[in-house]
């Protein structure tokens, strides 16, 4: 499948219901009954979007500045379902890890232990599981951390 030159810009309140709609059908906010705060992440500078055309194909929440260990931290990521398989998820997250290395040398990210395919993803990406928080967001699962020393590998150019 080829890949799309799909822009990645901040997010826009235009785009929030959007966003909001690809978390409702995506791990974990589905498994969990949870919601993300988008208001308040457009008002921080913090999130997002990759566009395919005007339709935001994925969104990327996230805190470059150095928040725990020297390292930047990875707060959601989301790819619409009918939009994945196409490398929107490696592109915003090659986008987040381009704009924490200015500022730090590591990122981290937490991802649900019953969520097998972002775990996947991440190892792909480079991440190691370094820890496990029991209990965290339900009470029968548990949030893993995961780590990636960006001060490792070239710092890529996104346009």
């Amino acid at each position: 499948m080829t890949k799309t030159a799909a822009p990645i810009v901040p997010m826009k309140r235009t785009h929030v219901r959007a966003c909001a709609e690809i978390a409702a059908s995506s791990e974990p906010w589905k498994t969990l009954g949870e919601t993300v705060d988008f208001d308040r992440y457009v008002a921080l500078k913090q999130a997002y979007v990759c566009l395919e055309g005007s339709e935001p194909a994925g969104f990327i929440i996230f805190t470059a500045e150095p928040v725990f260990a020297r390292g930047g931290y990875l707060r959601a990521i989301g790819v619409s379902p009918h939009m994945r398989r196409r490398g929107n998820g490696r592109k915003l997250m090659s986008f987040a890890e381009n704009r924490t290395a200015r500022r730090a040398p590591n990122f981290y990210l937490c991802v649900s232990s019953f969520n097998r395919q972002a775990q996947a993803f991440y190892r792909d990406l480079g991440y190691t599981r370094v820890g496990r928080i029991p209990g965290l967001l339900s009470p029968k699962t548990a949030e893993y951390i995961y780590w990636k020393n960006l001060a490792l590998r070239p710092c890529l150019t996104i346009k």
